[in-house]
């Protein structure tokens, strides 16, 4: 697996999903730190993960302050932020991912057969405290005018 290869899918990928279905303004900071983004007492991060498995095994976590996943949930449904349920946001939250994701591996392999599981929500806080260092990871901090958002890819083995 290239790094480069992947990083680059993933960063077209999510420029495509966030651009293109969410209509967000983003450029990506790689010299940030994902631990230090944000102010969690003022605006708790969402963070969803999506298991994958296929020629490259692992999991990918998509982070969002809750903000602004109000925000572009409430623009996706054409309706006002105080019509918008947790529900409704959390649905936004993890249909990005996996629209992230599946276009990920779509622009890195083509060919390739990935199983997406079901995307579901974990607690920020335990689940950056519980982070293992084993494996390949790639993460990616997009930059939007409100705020900033990440996207992590973990790769625990390859066929």
């Amino acid at each position: 697996m290239k790094n480069k290869d992947m990083t680059m899918a993933m960063k077209n990928s999510i420029s495509d999903v966030l651009e293109t279905m969410f209509f967000l303004s983003l450029d990506f900071s790689n010299d940030l730190d994902l631990l230090g983004l944000w102010d969690t007492g003022k605006d708790p991060i969402i963070a969803a993960k999506l298991n994958f498995s296929g020629p490259l095994s692992g999991y990918a976590v998509f982070y969002i302050p809750k903000k602004s996943a109000l925000s572009i949930t409430a623009d996706f449904m054409g309706k006002d932020e105080q019509e918008i349920s947790d529900d409704q946001i959390d649905g936004t939250v993890k249909e990005i991912i996996n629209m992230i994701i599946g276009n990920t591996f779509s622009l890195y392999d083509p060919e390739a057969v990935f199983d997406l599981g079901v995307p579901e929500l974990v607690g920020f806080h335990d689940f950056i405290k519980n982070l293992s260092d084993s494996g390949k990871r790639f993460s990616v901090v997009i930059e939007t005018l409100e705020n900033y958002l990440a996207f992590q890819m973990n790769i625990t083995n390859q066929d």
